[in-house]
């Protein structure tokens, strides 16, 4: 059965105290980002493709019951608690919360805010209440819980990153690593033609790490992915592709011909003198639409 906790806490409450509707545990999948232009003398509208993702919003139906944590019945005077406790649970403003859908081994995580909630309609008699928390979820993706961190050649072509297959949606805040000797290491996103490049050269022991999502960049002499240490390297990243003037690389799943259950990550890497301790590394976590 699907289920979603929301900062670790099931919304299908384990003893009863209150519950999801069942109409609402499906995950929803977002809209395009409309833009249509049209031109005089020309029939329809121009063409436009790479639209972004519209953000996603996702109401939660719960009913709260008047059982106690350990399960007993509680009342009219118990299930209050109950509706104090959830709506504590859903109300957090200061900062995202993380809500968590689960179905099976499927897990796929979103951070999320509270948009609204309703005015809970009380059943007096019966000792519970209804409610719909509205909530809105900025980055529109879902992601894995963790991350899963990649090896492959500092200069190939159409790699295949094996820990992102399966993405349906763009991984768009990537850790990128550059192990050396390297000149110009470039990184090809296969599926859209963006690329994050450094012309310059990275000597044995040093590595590259660019920060797709903060668009930041760091040249360090060890073994790490801190993005505070080393030497800030960001002015001479340079980023080519669509939307590049205000995004590093996005990392986009492709579908194959007929075949909608596979879905990869292909990039390209080029550098020149390498050797073969030079490495190019990929740490992220898959999205979902």
């Amino acid at each position: 059965m699907p289920t979603y906790l929301l900062d670790g806490v099931a919304l299908d409450h384990p003893a009863g105290c209150w519950k999801l509707k069942k109409g609402t545990k499906r995950r929803p999948l977002p809209g395009l980002r409309q833009v249509q232009v049209k031109v005089p003398g020309r029939a329809g509208e121009l063409p436009i493709v790479g639209l972004d993702h519209e953000t996603t919003t996702m109401p939660l139906v719960l009913t709260v019951y008047g059982r106690t944590p350990s399960g007993a019945p509680g009342g009219y005077e118990q299930m209050e608690h109950n509706l104090e406790a959830l709506t504590a649970l859903v109300g957090v403003k200061h900062r995202l919360m993380k809500l968590t859908f689960v179905a099976g081994t499927v897990v796929r995580q979103a951070d999320v805010i509270l948009d609204g909630i309703s005015e809970p309609e009380i059943n007096t008699d019966a000792a519970m209440a209804r409610l719909t928390a509205v909530m809105r979820i900025p980055g529109v993706y879902w992601r894995d819980e963790f991350d899963t961190t990649w090896a492959g050649a500092a200069n190939g072509a159409d790699q295949l990153v094996t820990t992102l297959a399966g993405a349906t949606g763009p991984i768009v805040d990537a850790l990128v690593r550059f192990t050396g000797p390297a000149v110009n290491p470039a990184l090809t996103d296969v599926s859209t033609g963006g690329t994050v490049a450094r012309s310059s050269g990275l000597l044995a022991g040093e590595r590259l790490l660019i920060d797709c999502g903060q668009m930041r960049a760091r040249l360090v002499t060890t073994d790490t992915w801190d993005l505070t240490a080393g030497t800030d390297v960001t002015g001479q990243i340079a980023a080519t592709g669509p939307g590049s003037a205000f995004r590093w690389l996005h990392l986009t799943p492709s579908v194959a011909v007929s075949d909608p259950h596979s879905r990869t990550v292909l990039v390209t890497a080029a550098a020149t003198s390498t050797t073969a301790a030079s490495k190019l590394e990929i740490r992220a976590r898959r999205a979902y639409l």
